[in-house]
């Protein structure tokens, strides 16, 4: 699934806020995200993450070996090069990435990689980071995965859990009438 640079600077336009009901997509996925701590400070986490790579990814050259890293906060490169940092949700996300799926956190250049708008290897688009009415220490990831059920997204998990999830649920499709029912965070 390709990522055109117009498709990325729309997604990034939705980590930023809110968009309305008619532009949603007829299915989208959201997968369950449980956090410790205060959910505005997880959602404020994920969203720095995701609208500096998406800046990066519509602007870089991705034939160079590196990118350039300087917009993430601190932390980001931390946990991915299995680092430590004086935030608790860093090694607490990596754990719980690995005891999860057995997997080691993703080298940062690998994991910036899929965000190449010329692979097609990244099988979701960010929608929306929403609080369903059940659970005060729940959020919703929302995505646009094309109406797909099943699609490539370690990424995303990876992102949720070094972002400080203590739980991240499989994705579930919904109508987007379920979606445009939560309060955006």
């Amino acid at each position: 699934m390709l990522h055109e640079i117009e498709d990325l600077e729309r997604e990034r336009t939705r980590v930023s806020g809110r968009l309305e009901t008619d532009s949603a997509p007829p299915v989208l996925a959201y997968f369950e995200v449980a956090v410790d701590g205060d959910p505005e400070q997880y959602a404020g986490r994920l969203r720095g993450v995701m609208d500096v790579v998406l800046g990066i990814a519509a602007s870089e050259s991705f034939d160079d070996d590196d990118l350039p890293v300087d917009g993430l906060p601190a932390w980001f490169p931390a946990v991915c090069r299995g680092g430590t940092s004086p935030e608790p949700f860093v090694a607490e996300g990596r754990d719980r990435y690995r005891e999860r799926t057995g997997g080691e956190p993703w080298d940062l250049q690998n994991w910036l990689s899929r965000f190449d708008p010329d692979l097609d290897v990244r099988g979701w688009a960010w929608w929306d980071l929403t609080r369903p009415a059940a659970g005060a220490d729940r959020l919703r990831l929302w995505a646009d995965t094309w109406g797909e059920p099943f699609f490539a997204w370690e990424d995303l998990r990876w992102l949720l859990h070094a972002c400080g999830a203590r739980t991240v649920a499989d994705p579930v499709l919904a109508k987007p009438q379920v979606w445009d029912g939560e309060v955006s965070l």
